[in-house]
């Protein structure tokens, strides 16, 4: 009696044992399945975001090679305006020598002015005057001296004003070259200008590309942060869903040697009843057994058990 009620004992642990497991088997159940479906809206966003990435790094590497050009079309421009400051440069070194130059011929026409009052034609026009009474009269060596000495003044004034005509004409082609020099400086600042206001605009453009693919690269990395977290969380739902599948494995193996133990002992009861059965045909005197009842009075309850499966 005691022996059953034991056995009754056991069959309610192992009842209360399978429902344990039967629950736990069920929640882990449910824990793979709450996993899978977060695994699955990590996957699909890590494929939105790495697609989104992957756009945005295209754009980055379009808009850096767009700031390539512009750099290098800066110093292009940069260059060219080095070489038109020299050249505008040497322009005014030229010109400042010029306007020395002309000055110089201002004051020494000014000076040859103040001694030539008369035109050279004039001046011609008295010497062959003065020539001619020297050569056509009879003068006395006063007169004649005199004639000479005015013939050598006037001589001499002539020389002053063809210098002074030719110095004139100097002055005249240097302020015509000034003016000409004038307007090459005035072309050349001109083009500096034109292109000080194209590096200007270049560099317009430069500052918005940088301040775009600052804004770009701060978005790559803000979705990489993401992404890096996302895949954080899928290693670690990965790492649960591999441990609640072992644990999984192991309840149903418990879940089915649990079953084999309540299998067990409901078949030692029914031996047990036969075996009693032999035993009393035996006291009865019946000394023909068969294969059967041998196999129950005298077999283990573990190999029945193996035979019956």
């Amino acid at each position: 009696m005691g022996n059953i009620m034991e056995q009754d004992n056991g069959g309610q642990n192992y009842q209360q044992l399978l429902t344990e497991i039967s629950n736990r088997i069920g929640e882990v159940r449910n824990q793979i399945k709450s996993f899978k479906n977060e695994r699955a809206i990590l996957i699909s966003e890590l494929r939105d975001l790495r697609s989104e990435r992957r756009k945005l790094i295209e754009q980055l590497k379009e808009l850096r090679s767009q700031l390539k050009e512009l750099n290098i079309k800066r110093q292009e421009l940069v260059e060219k305006i080095r070489k038109l400051r020299s050249e505008r440069r040497e322009k005014i070194k030229e010109l400042r020598t010029l306007l020395n130059l002309a000055r110089e011929k201002r004051e020494q026409l000014q000076i040859l002015d103040q001694e030539i009052r008369m035109p050279i034609s004039a001046i011609r026009k008295e010497i062959e005057r003065l020539e001619w009474i020297q050569q056509t009269r009879i003068l006395s060596v006063e007169e004649e001296n005199r004639i000479i000495r005015e013939i050598a003044r006037l001589e001499d004034l002539l020389e002053k004003a063809l210098k002074a005509k030719q110095e004139k004409k100097e002055y005249i082609e240097l302020r015509a070259e000034l003016k000409g020099l004038r307007l090459v400086i005035n072309a050349l600042t001109k083009e500096i200008n034109s292109i000080s206001d194209k590096i200007s605009k270049l560099d317009e453009e430069r500052n918005a590309l940088r301040t775009r693919i600052n804004e770009m690269s701060g978005k790559v990395d803000e979705i990489s942060k993401s992404i890096e977290e996302r895949q954080k969380r899928l290693d670690e739902i990965s790492n649960e869903i591999s441990k609640s599948i072992t644990e999984l494995k192991s309840l149903r193996e418990k879940y089915q040697e649990i079953l084999k133990e309540i299998e067990k002992s409901k078949l030692k009861k029914i031996l047990e009843e036969k075996r009693r059965r032999v035993e009393e045909k035996i006291k009865r005197g019946e000394k023909r057994l068969t294969l059967e009842e041998l196999k129950i009075l005298y077999g283990d309850v573990e190999d029945i058990f193996e035979e019956t499966k």
